[in-house]
């Protein structure tokens, strides 16, 4: 009691106090704004027909990009989105509107639902689609318009066609089978008839594109039950005809001497759900890896087609964008979106996506959905959604606009502030989004913020003395494959543990990273970095195997494994792993539990005997076996020996980094690249405190995950300029000090200094 009382006495208490609340209120509000925006749309045959589209730009749920931002000056390639109930809810999106124009922001998003009526075969009643193009600009004049449109028919029109419904257990579905002809067709001549009216009517100059959505939370995303309708069916099987030489081929690759493509039927669900049996078996389980690719490239055909139309009609060059391409979420493998690398030779000029699912809230990562470098590669650019909770909600009794209590506004502010970082760091387009039209963005001071984020953009974009020597460099390439999906049984749990923590665990390391597809890297396009990280390279062909490892000899890199590289190659087989990294590799007998233990001593991110990863069953589970040629940096907490994570360095001079344990940590990622000699922001003689790290120079952004000191080695002498605080700068530094607190955000300007030598 007397210590209490000491405490007490000398203003300690009321401190500690003060402090535990203010934790509090931070974890309380990291949580809420990383909260799903709107719940997911139950595939209920009960959806209701709505006026717009909005779950494509919701988190749960090109040529002409700067047309009209020209005129006015806008060169940031930023929108603002309002869903819902547009029509219905005017006054709400109105406002909006007009605070964004105040603001200096001159494009919109506008959602446009076709007509279906069965009563009007020529589509929309005349003038009705530039009725809503002339409410846009009655609020701001100068807009530009990128037009969002729903290509679902509405719920009684599939009640009139039940043949081109999803049907799952019996039972029809609120959207259409990506397989039906009827929808397909009407969707095109309704399409068609929108993109005539509204480039013949009045406002044709202020058209920028279209985004086209469709299917589940019009994200072009297939329910995660099979649709067993007989369109589906029908499809399917007309899938494999094209894909098999003949019908011997087929049923040897199905392991049946009985299969025939006119009875071929849609193969059951799995119902795995965790790491045990992670793996499809071959060749019991061809059917589910057919029907998984067929579910992708079907989607992928449709949209491509929807996208072709979309250019051959239109007389505006436009901006042709679509959801899709979340290659690093945590998805069902029927989800239909791994297809990406068939759509960048598409008509689409462009994808779009929230900011990820995972870790979104305040001090969390809330990292990109998609392979973002390999649409850079091309010339096409990616749109990332920041549909933040704001907290700014009407009282149901005044009926005023206000944020509700319990969350700060410099902490929905720092969240926003992330997300842009994130998009002018990589290049990436940006979508400020109130998903379902309740106002999240009705609020004067918060476009005093979001005004001044478009600004630097656009200074950015207009200031051509910006650049930098070193600009587009990077230290590790972070490779997806997208096939691999087909070959897994579990692959939301795989690909949150893989994908989504692999990705984030990165962008924690504080190193310099590139997101491309494994195409890219095995072609060749993808520019070189030092490393490159295979997050699930699981399916690689003898052919891809020596391509990659001819690269890495040529250009001394290191390739980083994860879990089962090569597994799928000519044939699933442990020998391929070891063909792949070089080590001898074998398979736990039976399932057995991960988790690691670090072995080496010294370490600064890991010590000796810390563990790494998660305790979980997987079945295939891999160890290394110990050898002289590979040093063991890891191994199995219940299986002493068994290696987990190894090294080796070839004789051509490459090295390979195995981790067969299957999940990478932020630890564990900064350690391996401080072994081998990479670079990181962040000082590594400091503290580690693992903040998000977008870093593309001449830009590094510092997303703080809790308070202190950090200390920032940048690796030659420059100017820093601090992008949000322009009171803020270093002159002539090659290390600073910065002061943060939980979830600040700093974007930082690298300025490198003018000599006669590169820096």
């Amino acid at each position: 009691m007397r210590s209490f009382l000491r405490l007490f006495q000398k203003g300690l208490l009321p401190r500690t106090v003060i402090f535990l609340v203010l934790v509090v209120l931070a974890i309380l509000a990291g949580l809420y704004l990383g909260k799903k925006s709107v719940p997911a749309v139950s595939p209920a045959i009960t959806r209701e027909p709505s006026d717009a589209p909005t779950a494509a730009l919701s988190s749960n749920s090109g040529q002409a990009d700067d047309a009209q931002g020209e005129e006015s000056g806008d060169h940031a390639p930023i929108f603002l989105y309002v869903g819902g109930k547009v029509q219905e809810n005017w006054e709400v999106t109105g406002a909006q509107l007009a605070l964004a124009s105040s603001a200096g922001l001159n494009r919109f998003v506008v959602p446009l639902a076709l007509d279906w009526s069965e009563a009007e075969e020529s589509g929309a009643a005349a003038g009705g689609y530039n009725a809503v193009l002339e409410k846009y600009l009655q609020v701001n004049e100068k807009a530009g318009l990128l037009l969002s449109v729903d290509l679902n028919p509405p719920v009684h029109w599939l009640e009139r066609h039940p043949e081109a419904a999803i049907m799952i257990n019996e039972s029809l579905q609120a959207y259409p089978s990506i397989s039906s002809p009827l929808w397909i067709e009407t969707a095109q001549r309704l399409l068609e008839q929108m993109i005539h009216e509204v480039e013949s009517g009045p406002y044709k100059e202020h058209l920028q594109g279209y985004m086209l959505t469709a299917l589940t939370d019009q994200r072009w995303m297939l329910t995660n039950e099979f649709d067993r309708s007989a369109a589906n069916e029908a499809g399917f099987r007309t899938w494999l005809r094209q894909t098999y030489v003949n019908e011997d081929a087929f049923r040897s690759a199905w392991g049946s001497p009985d299969a025939a493509f006119d009875t071929a039927v849609i193969p059951a669900r799995p119902e795995t759900e965790d790491g045990c049996n992670a793996l499809v078996v071959l060749p019991e389980q061809q059917p589910l890896v057919d029907f998984y690719r067929f579910c992708s490239e079907r989607v992928a055909d449709v949209l491509a087609g929807m996208a072709s139309l979309t250019a051959r009609v239109s007389a505006i060059e436009p901006m042709i964008l679509a959801p899709y391409g979340y290659s690093f979420e945590a998805q069902s493998s029927a989800s239909g979106h791994f297809a990406l690398e068939l759509l960048l030779d598409s008509e689409i000029t462009g994808f779009v996506s929230p900011v990820s699912y995972f870790d979104r809230g305040l001090g969390g990562v809330g990292g990109m959905m998609g392979a973002i470098d390999s649409l850079n590669l091309r010339g096409k650019k990616w749109y990332i959604i920041d549909d933040t909770r704001t907290g700014v909600e009407r009282s149901e009794e005044t009926g005023e606009f206000g944020r509700i209590k319990g969350v700060r506004a410099e902490d929905v502010y720092e969240v926003q502030r992330r997300n842009f970082a994130m998009a002018i760091t990589y290049g990436l387009g940006l979508i400020w989004s109130d998903p379902q039209g309740e106002g999240w963005l009705n609020d004067q001071e918060q476009w005093v913020q979001l005004g001044r984020l478009k600004d630097i953009y656009a200074k950015r974009l207009g200031d051509t003395g910006q650049g930098n020597d070193q600009e587009n460099e990077a230290t590790i390439t972070v490779v997806v494959d997208e096939s691999v999906n087909f070959y897994l049984q579990c692959a939301e749990h795989m690909n949150s543990v893989l994908l989504q923590r692999g990705r984030d665990a990165v962008l924690r390391s504080g190193a310099s990273t590139r997101f491309h597809l494994l195409s890219d890297v095995v072609d060749g396009i993808a520019p070189p970095t030092p490393v490159y990280l295979f997050l699930n390279a699981f399916s690689l062909t003898n052919d891809e195997r020596g391509r990659l490892h001819a690269r890495f000899t040529q250009e001394q890199s290191c390739a980083i494994w994860v879990y089962a590289p090569g597994y799928f190659g000519s044939g699933p087989a442990v020998e391929n792993i070891s063909a792949v990294t070089g080590m001898k590799v074998k398979a736990f007998e039976n399932p057995t539990q991960s988790g690691s233990r670090y072995i080496l001593a010294g370490g600064q991110y890991l010590q000796a005997d810390e563990n790494i990863g998660t305790q979980e069953l997987w079945d295939p589970l891999f160890y290394v076996e110990p050898s002289e040629e590979v040093d063991l940096l890891a191994d199995y907490t219940g299986s002493e020996k068994r290696g987990s994570i190894a090294m080796l360095t070839l004789p051509e001079g490459w090295t390979s980094l195995y981790i067969a344990e299957p999940e990478v940590t932020p630890a564990l990622v900064s350690a391996l690249l401080k072994i081998l000699e990479q670079p990181m922001y962040p000082n590594t003689l400091e503290r580690a405190y693992y903040d998000v790290v977008f870093a593309r120079p001449p830009f590094i952004t510092l997303h703080a995950s809790r308070s202190g000191k950090r200390s920032l080695g940048l690796g030659y002498f420059c100017d820093i300029e601090d992008q949000i605080d322009s009171n803020i700068g270093w002159y002539q530094k090659d290390n600073i000090l910065l002061p943060l607190r939980t979830g600040e955000t700093r974007l930082l300007l690298l300025r490198a200094l003018q000599t006669n030598e590169n820096p």
